[in-house]
């Protein structure tokens, strides 16, 4: 399957895991990791509790520092993660 195929199904999907009012926890990220593994590419929602429009960007800074991923996409509160870098000119419609 093509990262774009995968990009679409992710995004479309409902989120892999999501970051509530403890925020980030060693355990949060082990089990980001695990999922990252298994799926290449995930869909992390925040919640209101946590995220402010100003913050998203950082807290997903921040989850892709500590689980060595990479932020592909940040739509309002919902972030999509990958394991491997992947271009945006991959994930654009032809």
């Amino acid at each position: 399957m093509s990262h774009q195929n995968e990009f679409k199904k992710v995004l479309l999907s409902s989120p892999h895991v999501i970051l509530g009012k403890k925020g980030l926890t060693d355990e949060f990220l082990a089990h980001v990791q695990r999922l990252l593994k298994r799926y290449k590419i995930i869909k992390i929602k925040i919640l209101k509790s946590v995220a402010t429009k100003s913050n998203i960007k950082n807290i997903a800074d921040q989850i892709s520092q500590a689980t060595n991923s990479h932020v592909l996409d940040v739509r309002g509160k919902t972030i999509i993660v990958s394991k491997h870098q992947i271009k945006k000119k991959e994930l654009k419609s032809t």
